[in-house]
């Protein structure tokens, strides 16, 4: 794990590096209590965008607390969302868990990735993000296809056109176009700089407060949950918090 930089860009060989190992664990069972959501809703379908830059999914009174620190391009991430999908949504739906997922850049693809799957808010985040995740090793492989003379142009470009770039390059904006992102909406977030600074912000605040140093890292009720990066060995912290 490089520490944050957007640039210049970093090294495509380490494009799915990750700190975290998988572990093993055992399963555990939830005897909480669940949390009624307000009448006409779902926590499943409830969203929201953090103070702290985060995407928050579920009951955000949640007795329990989850943060994870993750990169799109991280192959330890995808795993987990794999893992965790069925999970993780069953103790949202309860109530007893909120989950936020904060942006972490591991190198330059990161950034238009994020940009990307954030374009249209809160809602539809999560779903676009698990796919994404599931189908990294298709739009991550194109970057195979990246030629040095395409890196060494890629230095002299701003943050944003260099954004831009790497997504047509992988195919990022006809998969999110496919997806209900339109065209033109993804064309603005790739080009908007409060985005690319954003993503930034969200990264060195991680490593200033929680000395964020790999993904993924979970964060559950304010306190870095260590030795976990699996779901195997998250669930069951998360239950005996609470969830």
């Amino acid at each position: 794990m490089k520490k944050f930089a957007l640039l210049p860009l970093l090294a495509l060989a380490t494009l799915t590096a990750c700190d975290k190992k998988p572990a093993e664990g055992g399963n555990a069972t939830s005897t909480a209590q669940n949390v009624a959501a307000p009448a006409g809703s779902n926590w499943v379908d409830t969203a929201s965008e953090t103070p702290a830059g985060g995407m928050l999914w579920g009951n955000p009174d949640a007795k329990v607390k989850l943060i994870e620190y993750g990169a799109l391009s991280c192959s330890h991430c995808a795993q987990f969302s794999a893992d965790s999908s069925e999970g993780m949504k069953a103790l949202i739906a309860k109530g007893t868990v909120s989950y936020e997922f904060r942006s972490f850049m591991l190198n330059a693809i990161d950034v238009p990735a994020f940009l990307l799957v954030k374009c249209n808010g809160a809602g539809p985040f999560f779903p676009l993000t698990e796919q994404m995740f599931a189908a990294q090793h298709d739009w991550l492989g194109k970057a195979q296809t990246i030629t040095p003379e395409e890196q060494k142009a890629w230095t002299a470009l701003k943050p944003n056109q260099l954004a831009d770039s790497i997504a047509q390059k992988l195919g990022l904006v006809d998969f999110v176009t496919q997806r209900g992102v339109s065209a033109d909406k993804a064309k603005a977030c790739l080009a908007d700089p409060a985005g690319v600074a954003k993503l930034e912000k969200v990264a060195k605040e991680g490593q200033e407060q929680f000395q964020i140093s790999g993904t993924p890292t979970f964060i559950i009720n304010g306190e870095k949950a260590l030795d976990i990066g699996t779901w195997d060995k998250l669930e069951p912290a998360l239950i005996a918090a609470g969830a």
